[in-house]
């Protein structure tokens, strides 16, 4: 048999060794060493400022610079690379730290249950978290500090999707419904960047609260209602004429999916029409990647809800022609691993 060769080598690496550069950044922001850093810190320094043993930051040092997250000159002066100085000092506007938080303490840890997941047809990941409840969300309601993280990191994830503001079709309407909006982090961008926009936003009464708190602490109590709704079986509010999913169908099976557009379609037609947006995470069109849509697809069936995937554009799609859509507008956000659907 050929010996491998050194691409070969390294690729597999990169697959075994993978989780080593999260739990090393993982680590770094539980510790909140860029902050240290940025403040001032010397190879000498950083241990006792961290309040940590100084071979522990050693090797703690050794993955970051390998991450090429921080230099060390000469002089033994640690300074924070650029990508760190925007994303991961905690109070910078482009944080993504409560994102590395839920990665870490949600994400990973439920989906080292992948294997049991698949051989028994279950969320097993949900086994890390209390409750009897069959979904994720469901569980996090239990535990507010964790359902906290996990809203907070999302907050921090969808502020770094530019892309969906790119939909220029959000200014034709003047009150939009925003299902499952979280902790109100796209609504409020959206009223931001279009000043007549009205959102009603809809989502499960342990997370309405914090909507509540994040809209009123951007001044838009006027333009943002909030209101406790069970997507599925409650009515929706009245008097939107455009509804959005973001980060929402793809935790779901594609018969709830399909059932969410019907309800969608049937509240747009009792509302004299009206325009639906889709933001989603998406795979390539053979369902070979990316690597964002490989981890969510992963996550959604290990843990979130034991259904759902980064499905490609054509289900989607597939599913809005079944209710009754016509598809006026793509935006595609393959980069990310991301599309944008308008469709009426």
């Amino acid at each position: 048999m050929d010996e491998l060769s050194w691409e070969e080598w390294q690729s597999l690496c990169e697959m075994m060794n993978g989780f080593i550069k999260t739990q090393v950044l993982s680590s770094a922001c539980d510790l909140a060493v860029f902050d240290v850093i940025e403040r001032g810190a010397t190879v000498a320094s950083l241990a006792s400022q961290l309040e940590i043993n100084e071979h522990g930051c050693r090797v703690l040092l050794l993955g970051l610079k390998q991450l090429k997250l921080v230099e060390v000159d000469e002089a033994g002066v640690i300074t924070n690379a650029p990508l760190a100085r925007r994303c991961l000092l905690r109070g910078s506007a482009q944080s993504m730290v409560p994102f590395v938080h839920l990665n870490d303490k949600i994400q990973h840890r439920a989906c080292l249950h992948f294997t049991q997941a698949l051989r028994e047809g279950r969320n097993a990941g949900l086994d890390e978290f209390p409750g009897d409840t069959p979904t994720l969300y469901g569980r996090l309601a239990n535990d507010p500090t964790l359902e906290r993280l996990f809203h907070e990191g999302m907050g921090a994830y969808t502020r770094l999707s530019p892309r969906m503001m790119a939909v220029k079709e959000f200014a034709d309407v003047s009150n939009l419904l925003d299902v499952g909006g979280g902790d109100g982090t796209n609504a409020i961008r959206l009223c931001e960047r279009y000043a007549s926009l009205r959102v009603t936003l809809v989502d499960l009464p342990s997370v309405i609260e914090k909507a509540r708190a994040n809209v009123a602490a951007h001044g838009l109590s006027d333009r943002v209602t909030c209101e406790a709704v069970d997507m599925f079986a409650d009515p929706w509010p009245q008097g939107c004429d455009g509804v959005i999913f973001s980060h929402v169908l793809e935790i779901f099976s594609p018969e709830k999916i399909g059932f969410l557009y019907k309800k969608t379609r049937a509240y747009l037609d009792s509302q004299r029409g009206g325009q639906l947006f889709v933001w989603s995470l998406m795979c390539d069109p053979d369902e070979a990647g990316g690597l964002q849509s490989v981890k969510s697809s992963l996550y959604f069936v290990t843990v979130a809800s034991g259904q759902g995937m980064a499905y490609p554009l054509r289900d989607h799609e597939a599913w809005l022609r079944d209710a009754g859509f016509n598809v006026v507008a793509t935006y595609d956000a393959r980069t990310i691993d991301h599309c944008a659907l308008v469709a009426r």
